[in-house]
């Protein structure tokens, strides 16, 4: 019963070791859970198993760090709004690859034809950073697509680093005692 309070109920405290080895856990589970996208998987479940596995590690990544904030003495609204700027680009993300990639039928429900097209995309935005003897308009604005869409992964990283720096309250207090 404490695992599943701990994973899933943000009110608490958290020391910043045990924090920094739950937040790599969670990054590192984040990193594994786009091998639900693979095409057998969406096949079989089309892209509601990713879907599931990123609010469930969102949700934990927020209660870990909102109880870290308040080891802090500091409000969750931070972890929040972070985690809400995550949110809004995981819908976008769905949003883009269902219009994208999807002619017709449901949530990607086309696989090989999917994967296909990632694959081609990939290889056109290596080639165009790489193979382009001079920047244009579309070098740049494949940059910048890429800059938006890291975004969120690149806030998140910097503040968990900024979360696991925070002191915890009980030692600030202690020093000034």
């Amino acid at each position: 019963m404490q695992a599943v309070q701990f994973l899933f109920s943000p009110n608490g405290r958290l020391r910043p070791q045990p924090f920094i080895y739950g937040a790599a856990g969670i990054y590192l589970f984040g990193a594994a859970s786009h091998l639900l996208t693979t095409p057998d998987v969406i096949r079989h479940g089309g892209l509601w198993p990713f879907i599931a596995a990123q609010v469930l590690l969102l949700w934990i990544w927020f209660v870990l760090h909102a109880k870290r904030l308040h080891d802090a003495g500091r409000s969750g609204g931070l972890a929040a709004a972070v985690a809400l700027l995550y949110v809004l680009s995981l819908v976008l993300l769905l949003i883009v690859a269902d219009s994208f990639f999807n002619t017709a039928g449901g949530l990607m429900e086309n696989a090989p034809a999917t994967s296909a097209l990632e694959l081609i995309l990939l290889l056109y935005v290596i080639v165009t950073l790489i193979g382009s003897p001079h920047y244009d308009l579309a070098w740049l604005m494949v940059v910048a697509l890429m800059l938006i869409g890291f975004a969120p992964i690149i806030v998140a990283v910097i503040f968990s680093v900024w979360t696991a720096r925070r002191p915890s309250r009980d030692a600030s207090l202690a020093g000034e005692a």
